[in-house]
């Protein structure tokens, strides 16, 4: 079978915390380790592809387990005819996530990963030009056992960094939880503090309705002060249909709709992608 963009299935290859998929955003292949097999994670956004999402942290991670997972991909996707085989023509190995089905920093065992990540990165002797990154909501990235954990991983890495909206009805609305301006600015700060950060955001018609302007600028001023130390920003629309029960009719923009968002943020001197 083919891995396309519209397809993040984690169980087409029947493994338990490790998982390929072709992202649009990493522009190519991502190898994916979902730390939250059991679905729960502390934010519930209404977009979500996660099928039966619960509230709430990961089951213990079976550490031996995901090692074995890696090493097996890894050697799959470095030595192996693997890429060749399963994706279109052109497509290379990116970097390896720490995504999933939840958030994978509220794991108890997030610095044995990260060890694990580095030892079976660098006996696989893996290309330096794959990334590490974590994709985050950044509700942990303020505790210190975190941010040490993240601070002292020594290949290259990046934080991508969710923040849908500046505005706290509408943060309600998304995602599902209670968070202020002030709490974004203290775990954004956080992330900013111990990694190279792109800022993601996901983009979409609620009930047929864009995001309103002056959300827009609420999501300007919030990032204003941090523009020369983010990396990037990513707005991206739907790839692929909720998995969740809402009330909301959900729509993905177009083409021209992305860019006409990313131009109005054109007081931001930090660099805008568009993925629709």
């Amino acid at each position: 079978m083919k891995l396309v963009v519209t397809n993040h299935n984690r169980d087409i290859f029947k493994t338990r915390y490790v998982y390929p998929v072709v992202s649009r955003r990493a522009g190519g292949l991502s190898l994916g380790i979902n730390l939250n097999t059991n679905n729960a994670c502390n934010w519930q956004c209404i977009y979500c592809e996660v099928p039966n999402l619960t509230r709430g942290k990961p089951d213990p991670i079976d550490l031996n387990l995901l090692r074995v997972e890696l090493q097996d991909w890894l050697k799959n996707l470095v030595e192996g005819d693997f890429i060749e085989k399963h994706t279109d023509p052109g497509t290379r190995f990116k970097d390896i996530a720490l995504s999933g089905n939840g958030e994978p920093t509220a794991c108890k065992e997030f610095k044995s990963v990260l060890r694990i990540i580095e030892e079976e990165f660098t006996a696989c002797k893996c290309p330096t030009d794959i990334k590490i990154r974590l994709i985050t909501n950044g509700s942990y990235l303020s505790e210190k056992e975190v941010q040490d954990a993240w601070q002292e991983m020594p290949l290259e890495k990046e934080i991508w960094f969710k923040i849908d909206s500046a505005n706290t009805l509408t943060i309600q609305q998304l995602n599902q939880v209670n968070l202020t301006q002030n709490q974004i600015r203290k775990n954004l700060e956080s992330a900013l503090s111990v990694s190279s950060t792109v800022i993601q955001t996901c983009l979409t018609k609620i009930n047929g309705q864009l995001p309103q302007e002056s959300e827009i600028c609420e999501y300007v001023s919030l990032l204003k002060p941090y523009e020369k130390k983010i990396n990037s920003i990513h707005l991206y629309s739907l790839a692929r249909p909720t998995e969740q029960k809402t009330l909301y009719s959900l729509e993905r923009l177009s083409d021209k709709e992305m860019i006409h968002i990313a131009d109005k943020m054109d007081k931001l001197s930090i660099p805008i992608f568009t993925f629709s």
